[in-house]
């Protein structure tokens, strides 16, 4: 695909791409299979691990878990600035670990499934190449970035489609996930899409849906989605995972960083050939 790897040169970095006609199950592939930091992606894994354990019986997703002062982090979130002793039922933290990246939310998390639970679960259901290699520490990450997890773009994308396409878990466990994750990514693989997210009076299964967790730390920039028209069997569409990092920029944290506007540049592509030109 000269036009990827013309898209993907431009980029002042190392970029990843795998993404999934859902219908003809083509694909398209640019240094799938290289190794790149996910940044707040890897919560996808973590939600995964726990929903195994929800549908284990280790607990539900209305067990109560309280927020504490020694819990606290900064970064995304807004969990850090509420009153230590607020209690939510564990479907809200997660909730908030996938919708808005908090990251509080996301360390008690792992503390509640566990590191290894989290890992195992990657190994067993057939992505040993995603890892989840510790809690959110930033003082570790700011010396390397991929101290917080690695995925490959395939890997990463194989695991957003199995939840999409209910291969893994149950489909109520399966929909709860896409649920948590709904619209996150708008401003990257969504950003040139023609979405309308509020007031939007088109029939249910004309929608053009969105589904998605996104990644951000230094030079680092990442999706993993699936976008869709469509329900039940009538879904049509395709998932993608872009990974950037690298960028040797100045962060300035901007909505419109090189590598954001890169995903929404390639995911509009694709969206281009899967419901224009019907095709990858």
């Amino acid at each position: 695909m000269d036009w990827l790897a013309e898209m993907c040169e431009a980029f002042d970095g190392r970029v990843g791409v795998s993404a999934l006609n859902l219908q003809t199950s083509e694909q398209l592939l640019y240094h799938a299979d290289e190794v790149f930091p996910t940044a707040s992606a890897i919560k996808l894994a973590v939600l995964a691990a726990m929903m195994q354990q929800v549908e284990d019986g280790l607990f539900s997703l209305e067990t109560p878990l309280m927020l504490r002062r020694a819990d606290q982090i900064s970064g995304s979130g807004l969990l850090q600035f509420l009153t230590p002793g607020v209690v939510m039922p564990l479907r809200d933290w997660a909730f908030l670990m996938m919708n808005i990246s908090d990251n509080l939310a996301t360390n008690v998390l792992i503390d509640q499934v566990g590191l290894a639970a989290v890992q195992n679960w990657l190994a067993e259901n057939g992505y040993p190449d995603v890892q989840l290699h510790r809690k959110i520490d930033f003082g570790v990450l700011a010396q390397d970035i991929t101290q917080l997890g690695t995925a490959t773009p395939a890997g990463l994308n194989r695991l957003m489609t199995a939840v999409f396409r209910h291969e893994i878990l149950t489909p109520t466990a399966c929909n709860e996930m896409l649920r948590m994750m709904d619209k996150v990514g708008s401003e990257r693989v969504g950003r040139y899409l023609p979405f309308a997210f509020y007031g939007d009076e088109t029939p249910e299964e004309e929608k053009l849906r969105l589904a998605g967790k996104t990644g951000s730390l230094k030079g680092c920039r990442v999706q993993t989605a699936v976008v869709w028209r469509g329900v039940g069997e009538n879904r049509r569409g395709f998932s993608i995972t872009v990974m950037a990092d690298g960028d040797p920029a100045p962060e300035l944290w901007s909505a419109d960083a090189a590598g954001v506007l890169l995903i929404g540049r390639i995911a509009r592509a694709v969206y281009d050939r899967v419901f224009i030109a019907d095709r990858l």
